[in-house]
């Protein structure tokens, strides 16, 4: 219930609003000769894009522009469907085009930066004669297979070493007389053990796949909790039982009357509250998506609203603990929104680049596009800060780990290891209109330049942040540690830090000892 949030930078970096409709189109391949200038428009509020074809290189999108038509491809070295044939003027109310050059345009969606690159003509597997027009199983099977083959360089990483013989077998298995139920399962095999929280399928009817392991998330630690005892019955009563405890738990250490929640459908997605009689601020954020109440598109205005009333409230506390450990991800705009109010200058707080072929099938490598981060005009807090996170933390709520790293402030890393799916999910249509696969194709970057996809971000102090609790428990580890870290090690009965965070050699510990 943790990983199939929103995905990150929704739509964005893989155009999805765009490409996630019918396999229409009229399929031509022929390139139209390349004029001076754009063609005029009616609408001086946008800029059109020259005829050619462009290609986004890493995400397997391609443009054929002619004029006013625009002819959107979904393509790997060997294979292609059509997206969507659209218009000059449709494309512009989903994208920005901010520069024109020569060889690319450099556009944006919801603050997403896209670069597409010119070409001589369409990628080879999109002309007529090899273009996907039908759906079937084999054609099914080979779009999943090349686009992994194309856009996934996790494989090392997520201990997949046998992509190969996987793709030998399952092409053994599947030929035009296959099913749908059977090529399901075929699939879920080919994917079986791929460890990533943003590799999906999903379809039209509400079914959702990913084969992310359950080891150490909440879901896995309920199922052997539950699995490992007699007395309750029904695993959802057991659930509601745990973690009705662990909110006791942790609202023993907060001052009476001071917690407070709103945000997101139940109003529980930002908690906050203060400890120690008002020495120490707490926020817990559940979500980076789902903050407004009545549509998406108000999320960002609507998180940055409750961060004033928080920080306001907040205002007086001397230090503050942020705990993310229990966040599903969701917008990278919301997750930007809560980092900034502790940002003191503009910094690069992460850079992306993805991977793909030319068209000769040499190796190909995209811009590296920076991300940067301002201080915010809005309310922010200038005092030390610890966050806690850990395996149940994802996707966009790493980023806000990452920013906040990044960041000239003073901030200990509390918990575990996140989960390490900083990729955006690659959206991609495959021939059967109702299924959809979502893939990891970027390689994220922090501030140094060190990449966490797959090994997921590690802390200054470690402390278990999810565990089974019973009516002897008392403590939340996390908290504890995160407490101490910021040296009030006395509201908790520890004399001394378990570590001296300090807050400034934190961050050199945590560079020298990130993966490389």
């Amino acid at each position: 219930m943790f990983r199939f949030n929103r995905t990150l930078i929704a739509g964005a970096l893989g155009l999805s609003a765009l490409f996630l409709v019918g396999c229409g189109g009229s399929g031509s391949t022929s390139t139209p000769p390349l004029p001076v200038s754009p063609p005029p428009s009616d609408n001086p509020s946008f800029t059109p894009i020259p005829d050619g074809a462009w290609v986004q290189i890493g995400f397997g999108r391609a443009l054929n522009v002619a004029g006013d038509n625009i002819e959107v491809y979904d393509y790997t070295r060997e294979t292609c469907l059509v997206a969507q044939t659209t218009t000059q003027e449709s494309l512009a109310s989903l994208i920005t085009v901010e520069e024109l050059k020569e060889d690319e345009f450099e556009a944006t969606e919801d603050k997403g930066k896209l670069v597409f690159s010119k070409r001589s003509e369409i990628p080879p597997s999109c002309k007529d004669d090899r273009l996907i027009t039908e759906n079937g199983p084999v054609q099914t099977l080979e779009h999943i297979i090349h686009n992994f083959n194309d856009y996934y360089p996790f494989f090392e990483a997520r201990g997949i070493f046998d992509w190969e013989q996987r793709t030998t077998t399952a092409r053994e298995l599947v030929n035009d007389q296959t099913s749908d139920d059977e090529l399901l399962e075929i699939i879920i095999n080919l994917l079986h053990g791929l460890d990533d929280g943003h590799v999906t399928l999903s379809a039209s009817n509400g079914f959702e796949f990913s084969p992310a392991s359950l080891e150490g998330t909440i879901d896995g630690i309920l199922q052997d909790g539950f699995t490992n005892q007699s007395e309750i019955s029904d695993f959802n009563s057991y659930i509601s039982a745990q973690l009705q405890r662990m909110f006791e738990i942790k609202k023993s250490y907060f001052d009476d009357d001071s917690f407070k929640m709103a945000g997101g459908e139940n109003q529980d997605t930002f908690q906050w509250a203060t400890i120690g009689n008002g020495v120490i601020g707490y926020i817990e954020v559940l979500s980076m998506g789902g903050i407004s109440d009545t549509s998406e598109e108000d999320d960002l205005s609507a998180s940055e609203d409750l961060m004033d009333r928080i920080l306001t409230d907040l205002a007086h506390t001397e230090a503050l603990i942020i705990n993310v450990m229990i966040n599903g991800g969701g917008d990278l705009a919301v997750a930007d929104a809560i980092a900034n109010r502790f940002s003191q200058e503009k910094v690069t707080v992460t850079s992306y680049q993805a991977t793909g072929y030319d068209y000769s099938n040499s190796p190909e490598v995209s811009q590296r596009i920076e991300r940067e981060m301002e201080p915010t005009e809005r309310v922010s807090f200038a005092r030390p800060v610890a966050t806690i996170a850990g395996p149940n933390t994802y996707s966009a709520a790493e980023h806000f780990l990452l920013s906040m790293r990044a960041l000239n402030h003073p901030v200990c890393f509390i918990g575990e290891k996140s989960n390490g799916i900083l990729s955006a999910v690659l959206d991609k249509k495959l021939p059967n209109n109702d299924v959809r696969l979502g893939l990891s194709n970027m390689i994220t970057f922090d501030h140094t330049g060190q990449m966490f996809e797959a090994v997921g971000i590690p802390v200054d102090i470690e402390a278990t942040t999810f565990e089974l609790v019973d009516s002897n428990s008392q403590r939340n580890v996390a908290m504890d540690a995160a407490i101490t870290a910021l040296g009030f090690g006395y509201m908790v009965d520890q004399s001394e830090p378990a570590h001296d965070c300090s807050l400034t050699d934190a961050r050199l510990r945590f560079e020298t000892t990130a993966p490389q």
